[in-house]
């Protein structure tokens, strides 16, 4: 069984904590709950980078799903955790280099969302972890946008307007 969700993870708001519950449930039932293979849905791991400064969360533009959202995807074999995946990806769509961001490696958001169905893949879930990373001063990114947290916390994506009101409460 993958541990992902700490004992002491304390969700946000009662959407999160149904979130949390969901994961515990899919990771204690699944064999496999980081594969694609497994149709139901997996884990993913997602990247919610901030500004040096603190005041801006950095989006891409997902192509699939046709929205800005936070950097993160699929874990991969070689990932150890969510945590390295989350890192590997936003390093991935980003441009960035690992030594360009910090972070304390600490669970920050969990969240669960519906993938459409596209080509052979069924619809499925994401059963994201999502980690906080602040990019060291100097540095950009390559690809993507900055969004002021406070336009970001009352965004319509919920998830997003989440991730945004949690960096702001510190």
């Amino acid at each position: 069984m993958i541990s992902v969700i700490p004992d002491d993870f304390s969700p946000f708001d009662p959407t999160e904590a149904a979130h949390v519950a969901q994961v515990r449930e899919f990771v204690d039932r699944v064999a496999e709950p980081a594969s694609r293979s497994t149709l139901e849905g997996h884990l993913t791991g997602s990247a919610f980078l901030v500004s040096a400064d603190g005041t801006a969360g950095w989006l891409i533009w997902h192509e699939k799903l046709q929205r800005w959202l936070q950097p993160g995807g699929h874990l991969e074999s070689e990932d150890v955790s969510p945590w390295h995946g989350a890192l590997r990806e936003l390093c991935e769509e980003t441009g960035l280099s690992e030594a360009d961001v910090e972070s304390d490696g600490a669970l920050f958001d969990v969240d669960v969302h519906a993938i459409p169905a596209r080509g052979d893949e069924p619809t499925h879930f994401h059963h994201d972890m999502r980690f906080l990373f602040r990019l060291r001063a100097g540095v950009e990114p390559a690809t993507g946008r900055w969004i002021a947290l406070t336009e970001l916390a009352v965004f319509p994506e919920a998830s997003l307007s989440r991730l945004a009101r949690k960096a702001l409460a510190g």
